[in-house]
């Protein structure tokens, strides 16, 4: 299930958009999310899907806001807990630091601390923004699908039929 998306502080343009497991092994199901740049060149990331059921927020998230509650440990290289991540959104679900964190280490943005379920944040932030304004500056923009109202959740019963018949 989703939650309606929250209106975006300024006008944004999805630039990416990635399918990628949940961090969870006992998760169902992959997270969609995209990258969008706003007009004033602020770099946003947003949940868009989950296959699995269960709630998330589809807001904006904006990289300084959360650069800005994750800067404790930035310099001391101290791993962090999941719900930490939580702080980055206005709504605050239980699964927001957990879809966040799939995000961040996708993307190469967090590392697994320690011990391993935990993050740590890797180097090179400020270029991997740069790197995406200039992919909007260039033009790059992501085509949005409507939701398949017809789409029915992966349940843990339809994901284990799933994998039985997927070739071995």
């Amino acid at each position: 299930m989703t939650k309606a998306t929250s209106p975006a502080p300024e006008p944004i343009t999805p630039i990416a958009q990635h399918s990628i497991p949940k961090l969870s092994e006992r998760a169902i199901g992959q997270m969609t999310y995209q990258i969008g740049v706003g007009d004033s060149g602020t770099v946003y990331l947003a949940v868009t899907a989950n296959e699995g059921g269960g709630y998330f927020s589809a807001e904006w998230v904006a990289l300084p806001r959360l650069q800005e509650r994750l800067a404790a440990y930035r310099d001391s290289g101290q791993s962090f807990p999941t719900p930490v991540l939580r702080a980055a959104y206005s709504n605050r679900s239980i699964n927001n630091g957990g879809f966040l964190a799939a995000i961040l280490r996708h993307l190469g943005l967090l590392k697994p601390g320690d011990p391993a379920h935990q993050h740590v944040l890797a180097e090179g932030w400020s270029d991997w923004e740069a790197t995406q304004r200039q992919y909007r500056a260039d033009g790059a923009c992501v085509a949005v699908a409507a939701p398949d109202p017809m789409a029915k959740p992966l349940t843990r019963q339809r994901q284990r039929a799933k994998r039985a018949s997927a070739p071995s």
